[in-house]
């Protein structure tokens, strides 16, 4: 048994390539062969992956393959996954609702319609996989049986973060000032301006020793109305944009900072909530998408935008020391759901089910 795993994109610190390398890596470790294909990589993807040309050539060779097909935005290559002779599943890791990008750019509104479009012509595989629970409920709710259906959950890259800090970075961070970070794609769907309006509560409120740090890929018409709006409540050399940052630069940040603001409208899983589990941030996340299920009960969950009532609770965590140790032993003890044993084991068991004969996959 070969086992391929096609994707619209393998890059270094993105989410589902991410995915994709985990489940290559505890394949490997089996013994089983493991091939990985892209229609687009970076120079870390060719370091693991052939561009998808090379999987038409063996798409009908191999009665016991299976192909893993990873989609989060539409891509020409899905036509691979119709067309394939090998076992298939669908891995599905979310597509943002296109309406989110409906004032902002039209390209990404058009992707993402025409991905939800598609998604329904993917509902004949053998086994349907999401990296959440939420999204295996919008697979079914999408038409996919639920019977096929199924949750590989993500395993969150950890040791890419252990590398060096940047010094640069970390002497900044590290000036006295209480930090909050944001981290990921600053786009619509993420609600940057709702961690910005708490923390110009929290700045202006109760600590004027702090800022709000943001780190990742900025889209240029979203990043011009969050900095119109920083300017509007007075809080400009107080919130910083990094842009997209290395490795190095985003251990710096996790370290340097002690609390993680979620304020995103739409996730079908966030990786990040578990990135500052790992480096003890206390994380207060808002009640929307997979959220919720990925903090486990941990963390501090809003289901509420109250920015004053959220800043007097920051303020809180920062005096009642006892507190903040609670939440933050409570997000460790969620972080251990998500080892690379669990991960084995979910990928082991979905594995036999998409090899049991058509028809035979049991619910």
């Amino acid at each position: 048994m070969r086992v391929h795993q096609v994707l619209p994109w393998l890059g270094g610190g993105e989410p589902i390539s991410s995915q994709a390398l985990a489940i290559h890596e505890v394949l490997t470790s089996w013994g089983v062969e493991s091939r990985l294909y892209a229609y687009n990589m970076d120079d870390f993807g060719r370091r693991f992956a052939a561009y998808d040309g090379e999987y038409r050539k063996v798409m009908h060779d191999g009665s016991d393959d299976v192909l893993l097909y990873h989609y989060a935005l539409y891509c020409e290559n899905y036509g691979l996954f119709r067309e394939t002779g090998h076992r298939k599943a669908l891995v599905y890791h979310n597509i943002t609702p296109p309406d989110f990008y409906r004032d902002y750019h039209f390209g990404s509104f058009f992707l993402c319609r025409l991905g939800r479009d598609h998604l329904r012509e993917f509902a004949d595989c053998d086994l349907a996989l999401a990296d959440s629970e939420y999204n295996r409920r919008e697979l079914v709710q999408m038409g996919f049986a639920p019977e096929r259906s199924d949750v590989l959950p993500i395993q969150p890259p950890l040791e890419y973060l252990e590398a060096d800090e940047d010094p640069a970075l970390a002497r900044w961070l590290g000036d006295g000032k209480t930090n909050l970070l944001c981290v990921g794609r600053v786009v619509p769907n993420k609600k940057i301006e709702d961690a910005i309006r708490l923390f110009a509560c929290y700045h202006h409120g109760v600590n004027a020793h702090s800022r709000l740090v943001v780190a990742g890929f900025m889209l240029k018409s979203y990043y011009a109305a969050l900095a119109a709006l920083v300017k509007s409540l007075g809080l400009e050399g107080s919130v910083h944009f990094l842009g997209r940052v290395s490795d190095a630069q985003l251990a710096a940040c996790y370290r340097g900072c002690r609390y993680y603001i979620s304020t995103s409208e739409h996730e079908g899983f966030s990786t990040p909530l578990l990135e500052s589990f790992h480096f003890g941030l206390v994380v207060l996340a808002y009640d929307a998408g997979a959220v919720p299920e990925t903090m486990g009960g941990s963390g501090i969950l809003f289901t509420e935008k109250d920015y004053p009532l959220l800043a007097e609770l920051l303020d809180r965590l920062e005096r009642d020391s006892l507190l903040r140790e609670r939440v933050i032993a409570a997000q460790r003890e969620r972080l251990a759901d998500f080892s690379r044993e669990s991960f084995a084991r979910h990928l082991e068991r979905v594995l036999a089910r998409l090899l049991a004969a058509p028809g035979e996959v049991e619910g």
